[in-house]
């Protein structure tokens, strides 16, 4: 019997044993930083000086000399905070310790895209304008080739610096030329914090930002002086409410259904002067001649014009509609793209920022406090006043979309439709609005059954032998004034109703879709509404949307931290508690059931020994 209970003892011991050296689970976190080297005391004596040069076996030369005031004002100064000592770069398992071995590289380019592999570990990676260059064909540039190695620019400086660089490689292009193609669009002093320019985002995106160059977004706002052409109004016609020259133009604004022009006042401010001029009916108009000298534009509009406005000294980043405008201020972004996120969803609260009319808290007719991902009614109130919106609420007045896209049409309320499903925001696109496609493409690519237009539209059989119908004609009536007298589309996806303007005191008062073409005698909103009721009986309308009801934008989750760019995960051994809890377990019902067992053997052999 003992000899059994030191047998099932020595068992449980071997198996508490086996649980102890159970390896515990592993968790990955982020490394602690580098401390940099003390002093560069060493490089700096020997090649601050250096007249000699390296000669590679390509034929090559490096020269050896390092411009140390060159190297004092770059942003790997070992006086910035954190410095970039030499050996940050300049290292590996022996190629830069003293006495050097033999450099590796064949020829100066090799050099120095193995160099530019250290530049990575701290930046962001990045080849803006050449990621469609065949490397197998041309010879793509490093780091180095663009930024320098000793004699690094800091970003302000940025602009100024890359045309003499570019050229070395660019031998056919102009340092002017060059000059012209980085140019970035900047605004009037400093502008709002954390806002970077349009220009910051093309280094990563170069694809995007120069399609969206091309946007209406991108040229509302011109500069006639660079760019002559901005002018698209005929100032050699004689007309009273034309009282001021090109010459005192400073900016203009738009160019596809009206301009207007800025002026800078004597005192300095920006104001519009007391003309526009209309595209569709080439004629000039008065705009606010009595008011025109008093106003301030950077107070009164510049909001939704200019991007990174700054609402206490009225400064700004860039002029336009820029790519911050939409996904909010990108500073951090571009110094930590890998750590910090930008506004990337699709949200129609971001393009209602700017097309819908109203006030925000603090007076101003633009949301000045709104940023993308925010709840826009938390910082903006939309007009509802008789001058802006018809009695059902549509848009009377231009860039009020978002406001009839809120009246609430199942349209509206599908997960899968935004202002993006149908206007391009990066391109230019086709037609005016800057569509995707034709109008009554994008409608038949989601509502495929109506594309057969005599079906969809009864009693116009004749008028569809004469004309091409467009869903828009019915469906997006124009309703909405920007230069002349509805020439822009009705938004809310709630037309035809003839019954509206019925109810709400005629066609003056509230007009609709039908009565937009057929305005012949008895051609009346009771006729269209008993033809359209008469339609509905003899064809029903198949029941159901296209659309299922989506969920209200909401603000994005903050971003994930992730590992130091360009540094292993360091392993850390962490003992986590359900381990020990779980083998504990294990072990009692291991000890137990051996103590049972040798039990019930015990009272076996002792039930024997006694029938013996």
């Amino acid at each position: 019997m003992h000899r059994l209970l030191w047998t099932g003892l020595i068992i449980s011991l071997g198996v508490l044993w086996e649980s102890w050296s159970v390896p515990t689970q592993a968790q990955t976190i982020p490394p602690l930083p580098t401390p940099p080297a003390l002093v560069d005391a060493g490089c700096r004596g020997c090649h601050g000086d250096n007249t000699d040069a390296l000669t590679l076996p390509s034929g090559e030369s490096l020269p050896l000399a390092v411009d140390l005031a060159a190297l004092n004002a770059s942003p790997h100064s070992a006086q910035d905070e954190p410095s970039a000592p030499c050996v940050s770069c300049h290292v590996n398992d022996t190629a830069y310790r003293y006495p050097h071995q033999p450099n590796p590289a064949p020829d100066v380019h090799t050099f120095r895209v193995n160099v530019a592999q250290r530049c990575q570990e701290c930046h962001y990676p990045h080849l803006p304008f050449h990621e469609n260059v065949d490397a197998t064909q041309n010879v793509v540039p490093t780091c180095i080739d663009c930024h320098g190695s000793h004699d690094i620019v800091r970003v302000e400086a940025m602009a100024e610096a890359m045309p003499a660089r570019c050229v070395q490689c660019h031998t056919d292009r102009s340092h002017d030329w060059v000059a012209d193609f980085l140019e970035p669009r900047p605004g009037i002093g400093h502008g709002a914090e954390g806002y970077a320019g349009s220009m910051r985002c093309a280094g990563c995106h170069e694809e995007k930002y120069f399609t969206w160059r091309d946007t209406l977004h991108a040229n509302i706002i011109q500069n006639p002086a660079s760019k002559p052409e901005a002018i698209v109004a005929d100032f050699t016609v004689t007309d009273d409410d034309l009282t001021f020259t090109p010459a005192e133009v400073a900016y203009t604004i738009g160019s596809r259904w009206k301009q207007l022009f800025i002026t800078t006042t004597v005192s300095n401010t920006l104001a519009i002067l007391p003309a526009q001029w209309n595209v569709a009916t080439q004629e000039w108009v008065a705009y606010h001649p009595e008011t025109w000298a008093t106003s301030d534009w950077r107070k009164e509009c510049a909001g939704c014009h200019v991007t990174g406005l700054e609402t206490t000294s009225y400064t700004f980043t860039e002029f336009g509609v820029g790519c911050e405008s939409c996904h909010g201020p990108g500073a951090a972004h571009a110094a930590d793209p890998e750590h910090v996120d930008l506004f990337a969803d699709a949200d129609d609260q971001v393009c209602g920022a700017c097309h819908g009319r109203g006030l925000a808290p603090d007076g101003h007719a633009f949301p000045t406090t709104y940023q993308p991902g925010d709840a826009l009614v938390e910082h903006f109130t939309f007009a509802n006043d008789a001058v802006s919106v018809w009695p059902d609420g549509s848009a009377r007045l231009n860039h009020q979309q978002y406001m009839d896209w809120s009246l609430g049409s199942t349209m509206q309320q599908a997960s899968d439709m935004h202002c993006t499903t149908c206007h391009n925001v990066h391109e230019a696109g086709p037609g005016p609005s800057q569509l995707k496609d034709g109008e009554t493409a994008l409608c038949i690519s989601c509502h495929a059954p109506q594309a057969a237009s005599v079906k969809h539209t009864p009693f116009h059989e004749a008028a569809l032998r004469t004309r091409d119908f467009a869903c828009s004609a019915c469906h997006m009536p124009l309703m909405a004034i920007s230069a002349v007298e509805y020439d822009i589309h009705n938004h809310s996806l709630l037309q035809p109703n003839p019954v509206g303007t019925i109810e709400h005191g005629g066609l003056a008062a509230m007009p609709n879709a039908c009565n937009r073409c057929h305005s012949r005698p008895g051609e009346y909103p009771t006729w269209a509404a008993q033809t359209i009721a008469f339609a509905k009986q003899q064809a029903p309308p198949v029941s159901g949307g296209f659309f299922a009801p989506g969920p209200t934008p909401t603000s994005p989750p903050p971003p994930t931290p992730l590992a130091v760019v360009g540094q292993p995960p360091v392993v850390v051994q962490q003992i986590e508690t359900r381990v020990w809890v779980r083998w504990g377990v294990y072990v009692l019902a291991g000890v137990l059931g051996l103590l049972v067992v040798a039990w019930g053997t015990y009272r076996i052999q002792l039930r024997r020994e006694r029938d013996a």
